[in-house]
This record gives structure tokens, sequence and C-alpha cells, in this order.
């Protein structure tokens, strides 16, 4: 068995790589091949544990990933078996592959969903997933600026200034929200904000959004003003947010159009030049696994990792 650190998963698999491997899980999921299961846990007293399995059958893999909620500091996981056997191939440490997948899972979005030629990226929220949304942005598309927001002012302008070193394009810090999105051809919503950050009427003709915060009602970071605008509206595991009451577009007309990321990326996603197209991220179940899958492969063939007698 192979144990990965997160620095193990950084030296494994670009961002690229990454967008690639989710690009294949969502073929998979397309053909049938991948099995989701919804995304469940436990609470014990204050804190919590959620877990998301998955597998794929043709390649007859199974896993899960594992994180602890509720708590100051939570270790992570996600665990690789080989289905045939049960034989435990790869144990992953730490939230590296988990934010590279969900910036992966964005990035494929972004190829589907948003214009070719796309070349500016608002976004608004700037922790950890928001800079894995822009090396995906980045991966699938052109970008030549980048225009930030957030709240705290000293935070913004050294996020900025490490942006603009890290990827090498122009990173412009804009005063507001609204100023971050203005003339954005992809617009990235990665905050923890109860209530909307973002509103349909900033948005340019064609624009594309990914809005990874919360989407339940009374805590969700865009709202359905959005939703309606959207003339292509896609999600990763539409299954579940169908199934959960408090969604936020439960008992609007805007559920009967949410699409499944998989099926587009089966068929293609046909958008005209000016429509405006937003992809709620989750987290599909089993997507952790097969890029858990790509990280063996690689740290395999690279001699990285720590073997481990089980």
């Amino acid at each position: 068995m192979l144990l990965l650190s997160d620095a193990d998963v950084r030296a494994c698999l670009t961002m690229g790589e990454a967008v690639e491997a989710m690009r294949d899980a969502f073929a998979r999921r397309a053909a049938g091949q991948m099995v989701s299961a919804p995304r469940s846990g436990i609470e014990v007293g204050g804190a919590g544990l959620v877990w998301t399995p998955g597998g794929f059958l043709d390649q007859m893999t199974m896993g899960l990933r594992l994180y602890p909620t509720g708590v100051e500091r939570g270790e992570q996981l996600v665990a690789l078996w080989d289905a045939a056997g049960g034989g435990l191939r790869c144990l992953v440490l730490g939230p590296s592959l988990g934010r590279m997948r969900t910036g992966a899972i964005g990035g494929v979005a972004i190829d589907l969903m948003a214009r070719e030629d796309a070349a500016v990226l608002g976004v608004i929220g700037l922790g950890p997933q928001a800079e894995q949304q822009v090396a995906a942005a980045l991966a699938v598309r052109a970008i030549r600026r980048i225009q930030v927001f957030r709240r705290d002012a000293a935070l913004r302008r050294r996020t900025a200034a490490a942006w603009a070193e890290l990827f090498g394009v122009e990173v412009a810090e804009a005063n507001g929200a609204e100023e971050a999105s203005r003339g954005a051809d992809v617009v990235v919503t990665a905050t923890g904000s109860r209530a909307p950050v973002l509103r349909a009427e900033w948005l340019a003709p064609g624009a594309h959004v990914n809005s990874l915060g919360p989407k339940y009602r009374g805590r969700q970071e865009i709202g359905v003003d959005l939703a309606r605008r959207a003339n292509l509206l896609a999600c990763d595991f539409p299954e579940q947010y169908v199934g959960e009451a408090d969604f936020f577009l439960q008992g609007t007309d805007e559920l009967a159009r949410l699409q499944d990321l998989g099926a587009l990326a089966a068929r293609g996603a046909h958008r005209g030049a000016r429509d405006v197209t937003l992809f709620l991220s989750h987290g599909l179940a089993g997507t952790e696994v097969r890029l858990a899958q790509a990280a063996y492969e690689r740290a395999r063939a690279l001699g990285i990792g720590q073997e481990i007698a089980v």
C-alpha cells in the first residue's frame, strides 16, 4: 500500500492532469461506469465525520474521502481499494487532493460551459478553493486578467500580489463584488457567505459562473435570480441537490432545468455567444477516487510516496 502526503500529491499531479482525470470521470459517469453514493456522515457531540464513497466498474476501483466537520483543525484522507481483490492500494493524507479535485471539476465546467475566447476572470472569495479554481481556469482558457475581491483589504492585496507572481497574469484588486464581476467572462464565487454575493444584473452577456459556496436557503452565496438568468444551468451531482429539501432551487422552475455535468461532457454543451451559464459545484462522490487513482499511478511511475505493508 502506498501512502501519499500533500507534498507527494503536488509533486505527482499538475492541475492540467487533474482536469483530464476529472473529465475522464465524468465521461465514465455518462457511460454508466461510475458509482456515486450520496454524501453521508455522523455527529459526535459538536464534531462530525463525513464520507463520500464511489467507484468505477470498468476500472474495478473503489474508495472514499473522509473528513471531519465542526472542529478547528481536521485531518482528512482519501482511500483507494482494488475492487477485484479488496486490497488497499493507496491512502492520501491531507487536503491537497480534495482541493485539487474541486478545482479540476470547476475546470471541466469552465471548459464545457464558458466561451472559448474567455480572457477575464472575476473571483469573489480568495481562499484555497478559489486559488484552485484560478489554476483550473488557466489550464483550460487563455486568461489574461484576474479581478479579485475579498472584504479584508489587506488579505486582498496580499493575495493579488501572490497570484500575480504564481500565475504570471495581471491580477487587479476590485473594491467590491460588483467590480470584480463586471466585464468578466468567467466569475468564480468561493465564499462561506450566508447571503448572495453576486447579482445576475452584474454579469456581462456570455458570462459563465462557477459557484462553490453554500447553496441552501438561509445560507446561499448566490440567489435564484442568477439561476433564472442562466441559459444553461448544470451541477456535478444533481441527484443529491434534488433530494435536499433546503436546496435553494427547491420549489422553483429552475430545478427542472438543472443538468448533469457528466451528460454535458458526453454530448457537449451547446451555448450561444451571449448566453449566461451557471455551474453549481457540489462535489461528486467518487471523483476523489479517480484523482487518487491518477496520483497513485503517477507516484508509482515517479517513485514517490511511502510504501507500507498491510
